[in-house]
């Protein structure tokens, strides 16, 4: 059996809660591609992260609390999972996307997540076959 491919999606400042997922995902077969960590050059890192997301089978958001924001999706992430949707749409790409948690509320793209949930371009984790 082929493992799928997974992009982690979500803040690097989430450096702890990253690794653990990752080591996670890994034990249980996948192949985590990519994942956020702290960047030397910006440019070139965020141009490699969406590179990955082109090769992978599932984008893995890990939306977790941050700064008092259950759920939160920075505007970074939002955009990647967006790229992911557009990627499915424009190209035919077959990308799953998938958060841990519920979409936050409170966030100024809080309704466009939940139109793309409605949709259902993005599912959760929980409710993965």
């Amino acid at each position: 059996m082929i493992s799928k491919k997974i992009t982690i999606c979500a803040s690097a400042s989430l450096a702890e809660e990253i690794n653990a997922w990752k080591s996670k995902l890994e034990r249980r077969g996948y192949r985590v591609i990519q994942f956020p960590k702290t960047l030397k050059n910006y440019a070139k890192g965020h141009k490699r992260h969406y590179q990955k997301i082109t090769e992978s089978d599932i984008v893995f958001v890990l939306n977790l609390e941050k700064r008092g924001i259950k759920n939160y999706i920075g505007p970074s992430v939002f955009a990647e999972i967006a790229f992911a949707i557009g990627l499915n749409l424009a190209l035919r790409k077959n990308i799953k996307i998938y958060c841990l948690n519920q979409l936050p509320k409170n966030l100024p793209y809080s309704p466009e997540l939940e139109l793309w949930k409605n949709a259902g371009w993005i599912r959760f984790w929980k409710n993965k076959p």
